[in-house]
Parts: C-alpha cells; sequence; structure tokens
C-alpha cells in the first residue's frame, strides 16, 4: 500500500471513529445542543491549543472577556464560570466514550484543541490517538478497535486513564492557575468542574434510563463517590458535587426532594441577577437579594463569638 493510500485509509477510519464518538452524545443534545468532538481541526474556526491555556497572561484575558459575557468584572466569579464553560465543552465527550463506549481519548492539554466558534468553550478536538485506550467488553463500534486504540484489561484501569488525563493533566494544572490568577477559593472552583462533569452524567440517565447500567454506576462512583483519587495526593476534589435535600410539598404536604450544589458557584453576585436554580446558600429563599442577604448572615454569624447576641 503506497503513502497516499495509507493516509486515505487512516482519514476514512478517523471519520468513522468520530461519526461513532459523536453518536455517544446523542443522549445529551436536547439540552446541551453545542457538545461535539472532532478528530480532524474544522476549518475557519478558533482553535485554541490546549496547552496555550496556562500561557498567565492569555488566560488572564480569556478570563476577563468571559466577565464582560457573564456582566461582572469580578474576577473570581469569571474564573470560575470559564473553567464551567471549558468544561461544557470538554466533558461531555470524554466522559461519554468512556461510559458508553468504552473508550478513553487522551484529553491531556498538549493533546486537546478547545474550538471556539464564537470566542468561547464550545467543543473539543482530539489531536493525536495513539494514546487511545479500549475496554474491548464496552466497544460496540464497527471500526475494529486495534485500528485506533490499545485494548486494556479493566473497567477500572479504563476509570484512572480518564480521570489522569481529564482532570490529572488538564483540570488540575488549570485551576491552580485561575486560582493564582483570581484568587477564587479552589474549593469553588473544583466544585463547579465536579458539577459540570456530574450534571452530563445525571443527563444521560434522564434522557436514556436504560443507560443506568452497573458499569455506569460504578464509573459515577468512581468520579464522584471516592474520598480518595488516583490522580494527586490527598482527598478528591470531585468528591459530592450535590446533596440531596428534602422537604415537604407546601400544597401537597408530601415530602419532596432537591438536588443542590455542594458548593456556591458565585453567580448569585453577578449584578444582572442570574441565579443557579441549584444554589446551596438558601434553598428556601426565591430571590438573589435574599440569597445575598443570607450570605451575609452567615458571614455575620461566623464573625460574632459565642453567647453573645
Amino acid at each position: 500500500m503506497s503513502g497516499r493510500e495509507q493516509g486515505h485509509e487512516q482519514g476514512q477510519e478517523r471519520a468513522e471513529l468520530e461519526a461513532f464518538l459523536q453518536e455517544q452524545l446523542t443522549p445529551l443534545r436536547g439540552r446541551f445542543k453545542e457538545v461535539a468532538i472532532r478528530l480532524t481541526p474544522p476549518e475557519g474556526v478558533e482553535i485554541v491549543p490546549g496547552a496555550a491555556l496556562l500561557d498567565r497572561e492569555a488566560l488572564r484575558e480569556r478570563i476577563a472577556r468571559f466577565g464582560e459575557r457573564i456582566g461582572t468584572t469580578d474576577q473570581r466569579i469569571a474564573g470560575v464560570h470559564w473553567a464551567g464553560q471549558l468544561g461544557y465543552a470538554l466533558l461531555p465527550p470524554i466522559e461519554m466514550a468512556m461510559t458508553r463506549a468504552g473508550i478513553g481519548l487522551d484529553a491531556s492539554l498538549g493533546n486537546i484543541g478547545i474550538i471556539q466558534p464564537d470566542g468561547q468553550p464550545s467543543a473539543i478536538l482530539i489531536r493525536d490517538l495513539s494514546g487511545t485506550v479500549v475496554l474491548p467488553g464496552r466497544y460496540r463500534g464497527a471500526l475494529p478497535l486495534e485500528a485506533f486504540g490499545r485494548p486494556i484489561g479493566s473497567a477500572e484501569e479504563l476509570r484512572r486513564f480518564v480521570l489522569d488525563g481529564l482532570f490529572g493533566r488538564t483540570f488540575l494544572p488549570l485551576l491552580e492557575l485561575i486560582h493564582d490568577l483570581t484568587g477564587v477559593s479552589p474549593q469553588v472552583l473544583w466544585g463547579q468542574v465536579a458539577y459540570e462533569a456530574d450534571l452530563f452524567f445525571g443527563q444521560l440517565v434522564r434522557v436514556t434510563p436504560e443507560a443506568a447500567t452497573a458499569d455506569f454506576g460504578e464509573d459515577r462512583a468512581a468520579f464522584f463517590d471516592r474520598r480518595e483519587w488516583p490522580v494527586a495526593p490527598g482527598p478528591s476534589p470531585l468528591f459530592g458535587p450535590t446533596r440531596t435535600l428534602t422537604t415537604l410539598d407546601p400544597a401537597s404536604g408530601e415530602p419532596t426532594s432537591r438536588t443542590l450544589r455542594s458548593t456556591c458557584c458565585l453567580i448569585y453576585q453577578v449584578p444582572t441577577g442570574k441565579m443557579c436554580g441549584a444554589c446551596p446558600l438558601a434553598p428556601k429563599r426565591d430571590t438573589v437579594a435574599e440569597k445575598r442577604a443570607t450570605a451575609g448572615e452567615r458571614r455575620a454569624a461566623m464573625r460574632t463569638p459565642a453567647g453573645t447576641a
């Protein structure tokens, strides 16, 4: 086979794999319409190399521009929600490839491009497939898996691979830099990313209940239910991104549940009056003003010595 013929065949295989990976995202598109993964760079669209995101001044400018987009000059809030927007682009393709197809894609910063058709993260480009791993028992594609990936022996190995690339070699260095640039708490940053990551797992089950298999449950638990993680020493910052609050329905008196973030995303502080529907600060308060008052009350209570009025 000539070099030209070999290149043509590889291009066909890459296109077939891209179509298969796009198919894994179908259940999410009712709510998250832009999620996409590309294996070949699209033309006429800005693509930011993942490694370039670690340029301090360039990242500072990206965060500032995103702050203008959401209506705040507070770089802490802008940093948190820029990280969330990056998660919107990056998390679904990698998570769905793992959970629905048994494919582990190398999502480290050096191997990704961020596709930005309107100046903000929207979709993801995987540049090099040579590091791809595949769990044969989950893979159901028509393309022979040896054409694009290395077989691995267990789901646990697949999860470790994805956790390391996605969080250890992408979000971990990025969030450390955002914290350094803006001063926002690492807990708030990781709370945003973990909430976004769990959101897509939840959406998959809502749209496709049959996806809630034992493998799915174990994947989700490996990300969010383990207090330790294999990515770095210390506790996992992905642990417990949400909590469930049970209250009584005021009309019927029946118990009802509500899922809240474990960590506030700070969006209630934006002057435009936006509010997160899963806000943990004041689940019974309905307005931004009341939420701000609640936060103020809590800070005041923390400053008041015990036993004083």
